[in-house]
């Protein structure tokens, strides 16, 4: 065999090696919820009224070592309406968020975004809301079973 023929089969030995000792691929459990959402953000002047679709996903990580897995929450309120209860005008939210969390049997999620009117400059005049999510999951399917969505001020 010439040299580099041998350093190549070793290269490939090496790299077999690796990859029959990384262990087995954990699965990964994935859940999807819609949930309806209502609530209201008030302040001395106004107060805007929030109704519509949350969407949430939940994709449960074991953690190799053995410890605790984790959940990675996504959730996407950019489809709730939001409307002034004084002049009737909407308002676009940025309504994203993506966290990682202890996966337990339930899980309360407090975060927030910001809405402002539409057009130019709007974003100048953003406000904040809070989306509370309470939600529960399956331990043994490790399946996300129910989950509940409201709007409140920050």
């Amino acid at each position: 065999m010439t040299k580099k023929l041998l350093a190549n089969l070793r290269l490939f030995l090496a790299l077999g090696a690796c990859v029959l000792m990384s262990g087995p691929a954990r699965a990964q459990a994935v859940s999807t919820f819609t949930v309806q959402a209502t609530g209201s953000v008030t302040s001395v002047t106004d107060s805007i009224n929030f109704s519509g679709p949350v969407y949430v996903s939940a994709t449960i990580v074991p953690d190799p070592a053995g410890g605790p897995a984790t959940a990675v929450v996504s959730v996407d309120a950019r489809s709730l309406v939001a409307t002034s209860a004084v002049t009737g005008a909407t308002f676009v939210n940025s309504g994203q968020a993506r966290l990682t969390r202890v996966f337990g049997a339930s899980d309360v999620i407090k975060t927030t975004f910001s809405f402002f009117p539409p057009g130019p400059g709007g974003f100048l005049r953003g406000r904040t809301a809070l989306v509370t999510l309470n939600l529960t999951y399956d331990l043994t399917t490790q399946a996300l079973t129910g989950a509940t969505a409201a709007i409140s001020n920050f």
